[in-house]
């Protein structure tokens, strides 16, 4: 799914069952993967091709209208720093499908003209199911939330066929149910390449978002670029290389922990504190990188959270 790898644990049922509902689940993560791949012929292809066109209102279907109005709220919590509407600035960047090969930054000047213009969902607007932007220059791309909400939906599957206890894992998004055999489930923090640094004990219900920029990243001249955009500057963010959050919504807490652990790496201390008390998230850690010294700040619920 969106070029991670998906995985369903579920524990206490006979395996001919759970074969058919893990079956279910990567069915909806398919069907997701076609219908909101920012690059990749789907949806959200043409969605964005209309905005771009000024082909508006165009009508979009439910699932799409619901991602959007998310996405819309979760932008807002986060102090605009999750921003879906800046898929064109990834995309200059070189993030989007073969560009990824890319090993050098875009022009100056080109990000400039981008961020002074800079799109926001605010600008986006559904009415009867059809989309209007105010600007031209949005480009959606829901990379950093796309997986935390497949993690709610697929929840909300094993939920109503009677499963109580599940672990779910899309590239590093890792939702709980219930517990692994009478024991709390545990999730490692990844820093990329594969590399767990700290884990935690998930209880029913929670999510865990890991974002940073060790996966998708380019060296050019001895520093590092990577795919986690400023919406400010136009630049991949440089307050911290890494961020970590555990979402307790009933409803949201996959997509909650996803976008919020993006607008952490992007944030400063200050307004990380505020996103983290918007998002009603008490669990959250991040790698901060001052004068090359690399510090781990966590709040005291998650440093009580971390396990051996």
């Amino acid at each position: 799914m969106f070029g991670t790898r998906a995985e369903v644990v579920i524990v206490g049922i006979p395996e001919e069952k759970a074969a058919q509902l893990i079956g279910e689940v990567f069915a909806h993560f398919r069907a997701m993967h076609r219908r909101f791949h920012p690059w990749q012929p789907g949806e959200l292809l043409n969605v964005n091709a209309a905005i771009a066109a000024g082909d508006l209102p165009y009508e979009i279907s439910a699932q799409m209208a619901a991602m959007i109005t998310l996405s819309a709220d979760h932008s807002r919590r986060a102090e605009y720093l999750f921003n879906p509407a800046l898929g064109g600035l990834v995309s200059l960047w070189g993030f989007h499908g073969a560009q990824n090969k890319q090993r050098q930054p875009p022009d100056d000047s080109a990000i400039s003209m981008f961020v002074a213009n800079m799109p926001s969902l605010r600008e986006l607007k559904i009415n009867n199911q059809k989309i209007t932007s105010a600007n031209k220059q949005t480009q959606l791309d829901f990379g950093a939330i796309a997986k935390g909400a497949a993690l709610d939906s697929a929840r909300d599957i094993l939920r109503a066929n009677g499963i109580n206890n599940a672990l779910i894992n899309v590239g590093g998004n890792i939702i709980a149910l219930g517990d692994n055999n009478g024991k709390p489930w545990r999730a490692g923090i990844s820093a990329g390449g594969g590399k767990v640094f700290a884990a935690v004990e998930l209880r029913n219900g929670e999510a865990l978002a890991v974002s940073g920029g060790g996966e998708r990243n380019f060296v050019h001249n001895g520093e590092t670029y990577h795919h986690i955009i400023n919406p400010r500057t136009g630049n991949p963010a440089k307050n911290a290389s890494l961020a970590a959050v555990i979402s307790t919504d009933k409803s949201n807490a996959g997509a909650l922990s996803d976008s919020c652990a993006t607008a952490l790496v992007i944030a400063n201390e200050d307004e990380s504190r505020r996103i983290l008390k918007n998002c009603d998230i008490d669990l959250a850690l991040r790698i901060t990188d001052g004068g090359g010294a690399k510090a781990t700040v966590a709040t005291p619920e998650m440093s009580r959270r971390l396990v051996d």
